[in-house]
């Protein structure tokens, strides 16, 4: 493994803890948009905060300079966590010497060097974000398990169709959509107005420019993108697009001879592409439905030949920790094909809802993860150290972050409750699929009939 980049990061964390023991540029420089609900957050585990519309009446630059986010930003620099921020928190309450996302994110190659400029900057000041994630609309092909109708209209088909789920913790309801804060594509949208009058000053600022969704490839507006670098070029900007690589292959195809063009002609510095995978096989299937793993296997290819990296986030859940490293395998097998630099890997750990979390598995589980972590050591020249370190932290999370136990009740409950009726409404077979699951399972069935008692 290749432990410079482990190093190079250590070294940014100090620096970072120099200016306060919190600070991390994410809120300054990062920012993802949902325009389609007037939501945005600098990094996405906390949760999306919603942006008031008087804010980018006043200042289109309050998409991401809200007066919230800026309190997040003084209590970072006074050295107070905000409680948002709870996962890098929970990793570096951790035994031992781990690298949070605090540390990994804010070692980008345009965060150093804004540390002293940042820390120096009065925290109500506001700024352009140097990296900016934006997503349209919800418009999707695939219903992930853990995923909700705002990034999915899979889900509010679904919803629509068969009810909600009776759970403790609900995220798949529906009702934002009447709420008067969610916009469709034909309805005129205040926060997309104000987006394209805050374009010509951010752009200059603008180091990576981020397209989502939903799936992006079938959101006209997000593709306008596209459009517009022809006639506007950027060469400063590196564009990057989050897909799901379940659209038809002319899909992806037509988007890579785009790319390409835009690249030869110098009107963007580069290209990345992000896609979602938590697994491999029918297992991974049953996670993301509307997954094919071969179907998606060669637009991946496709996007590797083309010259960019694939890079994986995979979300890690409950459903992961038994047969993760079939996907491991398929890494060596592209890496072997194609070159190291032809896909790289993230193992972020889910933070909610609770039946999606490995926290709630029993103690027997451990030793699957102890097992996986072997794996990486055991092939250990095909992965690098910046890989190890995650899935290790992910790792000694399972074992020694303590939750409360009401909500790990909680979230066994409502893990027999989703699978169970997820299964009735999809057709599915958990305990065929995850068959290692079925002492937990029945383990949460009983705590779900003992629930109210």
């Amino acid at each position: 493994m290749d432990n410079h980049r482990v190093t190079f990061v250590k070294n940014v964390r100090d620096k970072l803890n120099a200016v306060s023991p919190s600070f991390c540029t994410q809120k300054w420089l990062h920012e993802t948009l949902y325009l389609h609900t007037g939501d945005n957050h600098s990094c996405y585990h906390p949760r999306p905060q919603h942006i008031p519309l008087e804010e980018i009446e006043a200042d289109p630059s309050a998409l991401h300079n809200t007066k919230w986010k800026k309190e997040q930003r003084k209590k970072m620099l006074e050295g107070k966590r905000p409680e948002e921020c709870y996962y890098c928190w929970n990793i570096e309450d951790l035994d031992g010497d781990h690298l949070s996302d605090r540390m990994l994110h804010s070692s980008s190659d345009y965060s150093v060097p804004l540390i002293d400029t940042i820390a120096k900057t009065p925290w109500d000041e506001n700024v352009n974000p140097k990296y900016l994630e934006v997503s349209f609309g919800n418009n999707c092909n695939f219903r992930c398990g853990y995923c909700c109708p705002q990034a999915s209209t899979q889900w509010v088909d679904e919803i629509k169709n068969y009810g909600n789920y009776d759970l403790t913790y609900n995220q798949y309801g529906i009702e934002f959509i009447d709420s008067g804060t969610y916009y469709t594509s034909k309805q005129q949208n205040p926060y997309i107005e104000a987006f394209w009058k805050w374009w010509p000053s951010l752009r200059k600022d603008l180091h990576t420019l981020r397209i989502t969704g939903g799936e992006p490839l079938m959101n006209p507006a997000a593709m306008q993108f596209f459009d517009m670098l022809e006639d506007e070029p950027a060469p400063h900007l590196e564009i990057t697009l989050n897909s799901n690589l379940g659209v038809a292959y002319g899909k992806i195809d037509r988007l890579l001879e785009r790319v390409k063009s835009l690249l030869d002609q110098k009107k963007i510095r580069k290209f990345s592409f992000f896609t979602s995978i938590d697994g491999w096989g029918e297992r991974a299937e049953y996670m993301r439905t509307g997954l094919k793993c071969s179907h998606w296997e060669r637009n991946a290819k496709a996007v590797m030949d083309s010259g960019a990296t694939v890079n994986l986030m995979c979300t890690f859940n409950v459903l992961c920790v038994t047969n993760f490293y079939e996907l491991f395998e398929k890494v060596i097998e592209w890496r072997k094909e194609r070159g190291h630099k032809c896909v790289s890997f993230d193992t972020p750990y889910l933070k909610e809802p609770p039946h999606w979390m490995i926290k709630i598995l029993t103690p027997d589980f451990i030793p699957y993860m102890d097992k996986q972590l072997k794996f990486l050591e055991d092939n250990h020249e095909w992965f690098t150290g910046v890989e190890y370190e995650k899935f290790k932290r992910v790792t000694n999370y399972m074992k020694e972050h303590t939750i409360d136990e009401d909500k790990i009740r909680a979230g066994r409950r409502d893990f027999y409750v989703f699978f169970t009726e997820n299964d009735k409404r999809l057709g599915t077979d958990l305990l065929k699929t995850f068959p290692e699951y079925k002492e937990f399972y029945e383990l949460c069935k009983e705590v779900y009939e003992n629930f109210d008692k």
